[in-house]
């Protein structure tokens, strides 16, 4: 990389990339249920590539900054898009399916963890973008295809002020807070007890390789035992083990707690996107947006939080903190009124 951005500059690329991702939520959601799911995902797939090479290209930290919101820009339309495609072909049996959709989240990290950093120091650091435009341009003409609705329909904007929307989009924005402070600070924190960096490592990726499990099995679970009811469970149970975070300093004991957080965090995914399709029905994209952009925010305040309370109180507090703001994301998805 012609240039080395330090912590702040990566950090600041980070919530940059959200920004743009969050700014194109509700308009990807209103246009993918009037539109075709296949053609937003081809249009979207299509930009990541470009911004994929653009951030191959860059020479600053300045042109990175640009590709960053490029490519969250380009990225938004996805989700949204793939969640009325689901509802679409999928009316059967919807919880199985987007559970075996939502195995997705957990192999991009453990792929992208164990094969990029191999592709950076064999045949140089461009070659991981490089790569991620080839297959994201391959998908995008694989995904082209695929269609929702027959013609395009009317843009409803009442979605927007519906009770259930509200709650889904406030329980997912607190839950994620607590997820994004995880993923960014539980590194720097096994280290900051004692924990040598290869357990740390070892420690940080059980949280996604438990995915791989979890979610696929996730539709079964939500089948057997109702969606609110699940999803508040694993939401509970998340925070639980939040709470148990600040309390063990042993790494085996720190890898099952990891493993747990991995299980229940990506049951509670795929049974957000069940909660979107239940609540929207047709608008079910549209829902997505609304609510994922609440999801996504947390990516750009969950950091200014989580480092406000690591140097006003500690880790340990950080963790305590959000265990209980986790539980506040458990009572405010048990108020969401649904019928199963």
């Amino acid at each position: 990389m012609p240039f080395k951005p330090n912590v702040q500059e990566e950090a600041l690329a980070f919530a940059i990339f959200f920004v743009g991702y969050v700014s194109v939520q509700i308009p990807a959601g209103l246009l993918s249920d009037k539109y075709s799911g296949g053609t937003i995902i081809f249009l979207s797939l299509f930009g990541l590539s470009i911004a994929s090479i653009l951030s191959a290209y860059s020479k600053s930290i300045t042109q990175e900054y640009l590709a960053s919101i490029f490519m969250g820009i380009s990225a938004g339309w996805i989700y949204p898009a793939s969640i009325n495609i689901m509802n679409q072909y999928y009316k059967e049996e919807t919880p199985i399916y987007i559970g075996y959709y939502s195995i997705s989240w957990p192999l991009a990290i453990i792929v992208s963890g164990s094969i990029l950093p191999t592709v950076s120091s064999t045949v140089g650091w461009q070659w991981g973008y490089y790569g991620s435009a080839l297959l994201s341009i391959t998908i995008a003409f694989m995904a082209l295809p695929l269609r929702t609705k027959g013609k395009p329909r009317k843009i409803e904007f009442k979605v927007l002020k519906e009770r259930n929307v509200i709650l889904l989009s406030l329980g997912g924005l607190i839950f994620f807070l607590t997820y994004w402070s995880i993923t960014l600070y539980a590194f720097k924190y096994f280290i900051s007890i004692g924990i040598n960096p290869v357990w740390a490592g070892l420690i940080f990726s059980t949280m996604a390789i438990s995915g791989l499990f979890s979610s696929p099995l996730s539709g079964f679970i939500v089948n057997r035992m109702g969606l609110k009811r699940s999803i508040v469970l694993s939401i509970t149970f998340y925070g639980i083990l939040v709470l148990i975070f600040s309390l063990v300093m042993n790494p085996i004991t720190l890898i099952i707690v990891s493993l747990l957080m991995g299980f229940f965090r990506f049951l509670i995914t795929p049974s957000n996107s069940n909660l979107i399709i239940v609540i929207g029905k047709d608008r079910s994209a549209s829902v997505s947006g609304i609510s994922n952009m609440f999801w996504q925010s947390s990516g750009i305040i969950g950091p200014v939080l989580s480092s406000m309370i690591i140097f006003l109180f500690g880790f340990r507090s950080l963790w305590v903190i959000f265990s209980f703001i986790t539980f506040m994301a458990a009572y405010v998805y048990r108020s969401i009124s649904i019928t199963e």
